[in-house]
């Protein structure tokens, strides 16, 4: 190790400079300590007349004498060390810690962070470039170098949508990318971010609608009810196997809401032939007809059940996503955090907003990182097309509650105009799960729910 090159670290100049200070305060106090404990003993020996107080106070003077010259000289005692020992390189960093030299190594390391930053265009070499700057007690310097770190956070931002495409190509972000690099000024960083993107695989296969997982299951397509009361509070479950199952299929979970029952579900899972769907679907039925409420405890249940059939069936355990409807999408952000099996979340109509959340749970945080997709519509007993929802009002917005999640979350800036949410002001509450379930702008007799829910991968 080059222990010179240690001395060049701002946050190890700072520690020695502590240690420089402690040196300097014992160098100073224990002498003094030691000079007044001296002078009091001759002080009291001379005010007695006593000879063997006298006599005392000469021998013990000797030795504080030389405890308070060695104390002083331990500066002296450590370059004797080190010189003999053949490194002083320690006693170098201690002598040179001062606010100067601190200061100035800061800003050293802060303009090597920002330089590898440049050269490597990565958000991890970036951070780490803005926390060296952030140790900067110069103000006009730190602005200076966040100003110029700043310049590149356009291409650290390119790289890292790169780094996506490489994990799973889309095309429109691929366009979305090449406009990005083509309108840079910098041929240098131009042709290296052009470099990268020829590095993506334009042919990797669409998760979304596969045509093969793996070796075939030998299972009858079905879409049918399951009585199975292993787990307490659930008495059994739909299961819709697709057709030629096989291994490494993707699951989709749908959570039954307060007012609907698990077979209104299963019709709304139809709302689209699923022939051409490739997964999986599983939704949970409540055991008592007297308990209509889905809660936490139901959740808990439900994903036990979860993990037996990725097992039963040797499903793609990456592939897992969940929906839940009105009052069983309060619990979808509550189990997608607790138990973190889930490639990603579509809550519909759901009435819990971002204060909830935070309030709910300490580690929200991870929620950020889940991949989401929401539908929510305006609370009240008509749309704003004016159109009747007799029966099927609602007291709280689920636009205004959902718009709170997907932005306080990071998901969207502004929720009116977000790719990750879609308001439908002219859908009534109590048909909005029908209607998401059917809307297929891809025309493949799929819906797009379903088919972006299996698109996404842990």
């Amino acid at each position: 190790m080059n222990l010179l090159s240690i001395c060049d670290n701002g946050d190890i100049l700072s520690i020695m400079r502590i240690i420089k200070i402690a040196i300097l305060i014992i160098r100073i106090i224990v002498p003094i300590l030691l000079i007044v404990s001296l002078a009091l003993n001759y002080m009291n020996a001379v005010k007695s007349n006593d000879a063997d107080m006298l006599s005392k106070a000469n021998k013990s003077s000797i030795p504080k004498i030389i405890a308070a010259i060695l104390v002083f000289m331990i500066p002296t005692f450590v370059h004797l060390l080190a010189n003999l020992i053949g490194d002083d390189s320690y006693v170098h960093c201690i002598d040179i810690a001062t606010v100067e030299n601190i200061n100035s190594a800061f800003e050293t390391s802060a303009r090597t962070s920002i330089k590898r930053a440049k050269e490597t265009l990565t958000t991890i070499d970036y951070n780490a470039a803005l926390s060296q700057i952030n140790k900067i007690k110069d103000q006009d310097i730190r602005n200076a170098l966040l100003s110029e770190l700043e310049s590149i956070k356009e291409y650290t931002d390119i790289n890292q949508s790169i780094n996506k495409l490489k994990q799973k190509y889309d095309e429109k972000l691929y366009n979305e990318v090449l406009d990005k690099i083509n309108s840079i000024k910098d041929e240098t960083i131009k042709q290296k971010l052009l470099k990268l993107l020829s590095e993506v695989n334009k042919t990797q296969d669409d998760t979304s609608t596969p045509t093969s997982y793996g070796d075939p299951l030998n299972v009858e397509s079905s879409f049918k009810k399951v009585n199975d009361n292993t787990y307490p509070g659930l008495s059994g479950y739909y299961l819709y196997i697709p057709k030629n199952a096989t291994e490494n299929m993707p699951l989709v979970v749908i959570f039954p809401p307060n007012s609907l029952s698990g077979a209104n579900m299963k019709s709304i899972a139809e709302a689209k032939s699923l022939d051409n769907f490739k997964g999986f679907i599983y939704i949970p039925l409540i055991a008592s007809s007297e308990r209509k409420d889905w809660n936490t405890s139901l959740s808990n249940a439900a994903v036990k059940k979860i993990n037996d059939l990725v097992s039963e069936y040797k499903l793609d355990s990456s592939r897992i996503s969940l929906t839940a409807f009105s009052s069983s999408g309060w619990y979808i952000y509550q189990t997608a955090n607790d138990h973190r099996i889930f490639s990603a979340i579509a809550p519909i109509s759901s009435g819990m907003g971002i204060d909830t959340i935070k309030n709910y749970y300490k580690d929200w945080e991870y929620l950020k990182t889940l991949p989401m997709k929401g539908y929510g519509e305006k609370g009240g007993p008509t749309t704003e097309s004016g159109r009747s929802c007799a029966n099927k009002t609602v007291s709280w917005s689920a636009k205004n509650a959902m718009c709170s999640v997907f932005e306080g979350l990071g998901k969207c800036s502004d929720c009116t105009n977000c790719e990750y949410f879609t308001y439908l002001p002219e859908v009534c509450h109590g048909e909005i799960g029908q209607y998401v379930f059917s809307i297929d702008n891809n025309n493949n007799n799929i819906s797009d729910i379903l088919e972006w829910m299996i698109s996404q991968r842990k």
